[in-house]
């Protein structure tokens, strides 16, 4: 389960195939790590959720690019379906983290 309510294929099956839905961003896994990646609104550093296996899955390439951000553990400040299922939730673990797109918010 995301923190919006829907759980991660449904999401990714509403956003897929080139769908275009406002607040949604659907692309591939490797562009996440390009430095192309919503450069407009902050790049890497917005990112907030993912689900824990693409996390996994990011684990070793993800650390150059967070160390190239300037948050070298970044990864470790992404919340997943482990840390956070709903909207309050999320905003928890952003809290605690200190995850840099919260800051943003302040």
């Amino acid at each position: 389960m995301t923190p919006c309510g829907m759980n991660f294929s449904t999401l990714a099956g509403s956003c897929g195939g080139g769908n275009q839905i406002p607040g949604f961003l659907g692309v591939g896994r490797l562009y996440v790590l390009s430095q192309k990646f919503v450069s407009a609104d902050g790049g890497l550093k917005r990112l907030v959720w993912m689900p824990k296996t693409l996390k996994d899955f990011y684990r070793e390439r993800f650390a150059a690019r967070a160390n190239a951000v300037g948050v070298p553990d970044l990864l470790d400040r992404i919340a997943d379906e482990t840390t956070a299922t709903s909207a309050e939730e999320l905003v928890e673990f952003l809290t605690k983290s200190g995850h840099p797109a919260w800051k943003w918010n302040r």
